[in-house]
């Protein structure tokens, strides 16, 4: 070890005293980049189809080049016969937080549903929705049930009971709704204190629904400035 030893004291990378080597201030600022760069490496290597096959550009640079962060992250894909599958299984990650926040683009009546629940038992919500999201949901609240269905009782429940639900959400004390209207976001954002997870669209801009998922502190952290990032870029949504 000594001739490279000799060649990081030559480059200012190690000082020499009193028998000890030890790490100048460029060589500290070198091997931290360089931890950067190998937990990177890892994340990618980890799930590279995922990184590989969906568009990044969502991403922030600055969070991009912190990716490594996301550390032990795994792809939650969907399984055919249970659609529902993926989302009972992101539920069951957040259960027992104390805060969730979530960014939705793409609408699916049974998104927000599970949320009304998280408030009644006091947890705080923080929901961003894109404006045609937004708009399609409020339409579907005020929308009446036409044809055969129309007179049934059961559709009129269910109408009811979600019609409650989203109301819960949207008007709750707990809660806090904000409206993004820029062109550039992700397919989806959930942040909580337990775990957090994204999807992105891939390359041809089709939705795959395969979800990144990391319950690392880092990870946390790391999904909280991203949504953040939407979130200072988003409206709060008045009465």
């Amino acid at each position: 070890m000594i001739p490279q030893l000799k060649k990081l004291l030559e480059w200012n990378l190690l000082s020499y005293n009193k028998d000890s080597y030890a790490l100048t201030p460029t060589g500290e600022a070198i091997v931290d980049n360089m931890e950067k760069l190998l937990m990177s490496l890892d994340v990618h290597e980890n799930n590279m189809d995922y990184w590989i096959d969906h568009d990044l550009s969502p991403i922030p640079k600055e969070l991009l080049y912190r990716i490594g962060e996301l550390g032990e992250c795994e792809v939650l894909e969907p399984n055919l016969p249970s659609i529902f599958e993926q989302q009972e299984e992101m539920l069951k990650r957040i259960n027992g937080s104390s805060h969730i926040s979530t960014f939705i683009s793409i609408y699916h009546p049974s998104y927000l549903l599970p949320y009304s629940s998280f408030l009644d038992q006091g947890v705080d919500v923080s929901v961003i929705m894109t404006d045609q999201v937004y708009n399609i949901f409020k339409d579907d609240t005020h929308s009446q049930i036409d044809g055969p269905f129309s007179e049934n009782s059961l559709s009129q429940s269910l109408k009811k009971e979600y019609e409650k639900e989203i109301g819960i959400l949207l008007n709750g004390g707990n809660s806090d709704i904000s409206i993004y209207k820029d062109r550039t976001k992700p397919v989806s954002i959930t942040v909580s204190d337990q775990c957090m997870s994204f999807s992105l669209l891939d390359k041809n801009g089709r939705c795959t629904n395969r979800i990144i998922l990391s319950s690392e502190p880092t990870a946390i952290k790391w999904g909280e400035e991203l949504f953040n990032y939407y979130k200072s870029r988003s409206e709060i949504l008045s009465d």
